[in-house]
């Protein structure tokens, strides 16, 4: 009887218990879900603002404009980046130790994230100039305090960010960024709607524009973003979609055309190179790409027929730029886009099916065709400087270049030749920790003036002005975070390329990372990281990890190429 009597008791215990499991599961999910909702829209608060406010936002005119674009930036990253990184950490944490998730899925690109993170922080933790390293140089602040802001926002916006706000994302980009285009253009035709140019001479008109500044840092604002509506033009089935986006996309061919900053032309190369490798899978995608290329002809050749209908108006520009608006080099793309489109709707109309089944060969052919010519294209036109500079094409062949492009001295490039030849000289003289690790995040100047021997070579140069980097990030990294910095930035940005070309394959959405890449890569050779551009980068690898993470949910896996399945 008392066995009988004790069993009831016991039973209802348990069922006591697992109720108050039930209730504290229930709890968990609530405050988990509460935990997601604020962090996604703290994550959507902070991508707008910086895709649409971001580019136009302007206190006094030009006047130390980079420090307001700096402030504007960590002002709304203080707001809505760092809380939203916390409770994201937060509910990972939480998720993890409720062991509802057993695997973490991490993508290479994340790992060049992370390595990024630990050769920044090494770097800064080995620097002689922690507030430098911290703060970064005046104007760009791109110190590890940036570097940490943004490797955040990466993380954040490829966790958190809804993709049922991609449209309003979008359509955030295209306004913010297209009026700072359209504004790039008027000036460029002496229309200056705002009072930019209030009081500035001739010369700093022709250096500066738009609503971010120096034409540098607009032409990398530019190259930066353009992907963004360049790939909802490529990838949208929906007639007023691409309508609205290939109005975008003309606004940013015809500022780039007039913003008179030659690397951005390295990088336009680029970005259609990758576009067309990611376009040979198809003949519709085929298609996309030669309709690009003829938009972006068409809008340089209406730049050039603006500039001869209003010549009193039309600022005079550099020899590239005029010779792609005004010049037979528009034509020739015009042409080239507009005969091989041609000839491809003939094609598809005449073989149907048939050249459906048969492209999968010709597109591989296509694929190997440019490769090899762009490689092709890079050693002639690296070899043609060598041995010109050298003197050996004069020995040779007789013929000598004394232009801007071939002649490679301390001029070349707008003086590039000597910040780079200096560039390679402070790396060769940093002692073997340094080199490893750099002098600290943005730390080129804080460095290179505080050893007499350079400061002298600089100041003999440069004075009165200051030279606070290499004008190329690549250089700039191997200096300021050595080369751990500079191998884990480049293993960042190939696994991100890697990754979304392959999956672009099959999603071409997912292609804006790649398109960016490439741009921000070829441009930034000859430029260098700033708040008007870098952030940018970090903001659309994390928009196009997220939609690749959801494809994978969606897929079950397809579309994952590139990432490993860690255990917690």
């Amino acid at each position: 009887m008392e066995i009988k009597e004790g069993m009831p008791a016991v039973q209802e215990g348990e069922a006591s218990e697992e109720e108050k499991k039930e209730k504290s599961g229930r709890g968990l999910d609530w405050f988990l879900g509460n935990v997601k909702d604020c962090t996604e829209f703290l994550t959507v608060c902070w991508a707008f603002l910086m895709l649409t406010v971001f580019p136009v936002y302007v206190i006094d005119r030009y006047q130390d404009i980079g420090a307001y674009k700096f402030s504007f930036f960590s002002g709304v990253s203080t707001l809505f980046l760092i809380p939203g990184a916390a409770l994201g950490l937060l509910y990972t944490v939480l998720r993890g130790a409720s062991r509802r998730r057993k695997r973490v899925s991490v993508s290479w690109l994340d790992a060049g994230m992370l390595s990024w993170l630990l050769i920044n922080v090494l770097s800064f933790l080995g620097s002689d100039f922690k507030e430098d390293a911290w703060a970064g140089v005046g104007g760009w602040n791109m110190g590890l305090r940036t570097q940490l802001l943004m490797i955040a926002a990466y993380f954040l916006m490829s966790r958190s960010f809804p993709l049922g706000r991609k449209k309003l994302l979008a359509a955030g980009t295209m306004t913010g960024s297209g009026i700072a285009f359209l504004i790039g253009v008027l000036h460029r035709f002496s229309i200056d709607p705002f009072g930019f140019y209030q009081g500035l001479d001739a010369d700093t008109r022709l250096r500066f524009l738009s609503t971010i500044g120096q034409a540098t840092w607009y032409s990398s604002f530019v190259c930066t973003v353009l992907p963004i509506g360049l790939c909802v033009f490529y990838a949208s089935e929906k007639t007023k979609v691409r309508v609205i986006s290939g109005l975008y996309c003309a606004l940013g061919f015809m500022t780039l055309v007039t913003q008179n900053s030659d690397s951005a032309f390295a990088a336009l190369a680029a970005l259609l190179f990758g576009l067309f490798l990611a376009s040979c899978v198809s003949p519709k995608r085929m298609e996309r790409f030669l309709e690009t290329v003829i938009l972006c002809a068409a809008s340089f050749k209406t730049v050039g027929l603006l500039q001869r209908g209003f010549p009193e108006l039309a600022v005079r520009l550099g020899s590239l730029s005029e010779a792609f608006s005004r010049g037979i080099l528009s034509w020739i793309l015009l042409l080239f886009g507009a005969v091989f489109y041609i000839l491809l709707l003939h094609a598809e109309e005449k073989k149907g099916l048939s050249l459906e089944r048969s492209w999968d060969k010709i597109g591989r052919r296509l694929f190997r065709a440019a490769c090899i010519l762009a490689g092709s294209l890079l050693l002639l036109a690296v070899g043609g400087i060598v041995l010109n500079t050298t003197g050996l094409l004069e020995k040779w062949f007789g013929i000598s270049g004394s232009g801007q492009y071939l002649l490679f001295n301390n001029d070349w490039g707008s003086s590039r030749g000597f910040n780079w030849k200096m560039a390679v000289r402070i790396f060769s003289g940093l002692p073997i920790p340094h080199k490893l690790i750099g002098v600290g995040p943005d730390c080129f100047m804080a460095y290179s003036y505080s050893v007499p021997e350079y400061a002298q070579l600089l100041n003999d140069y440069w004075k009165p002005d200051v030279l606070t980097n290499a004008h190329n990030e690549f250089l700039n990294h191997l200096i300021c975070t050595g080369a751990g910095g500079l191998l884990s930035f480049l293993f960042l940005l190939g696994a991100g390329a890697r990754r979304f070309f392959r999956i672009g394959r099959k999603h071409p959405e997912v292609l804006m990372g790649l398109l960016t890449v490439c741009a921000y890569a070829a441009h930034n050779f000859f430029c260098y990281q700033q708040v008007c551009c870098t952030p940018f980068l970090f903001l659309i690898l994390g928009l196009s990890e997220r939609m690749a993470r959801n494809l994978r949910e969606a897929c079950g896996g397809e579309g994952t190429e590139g990432s490993q399945e860690i255990p917690e």
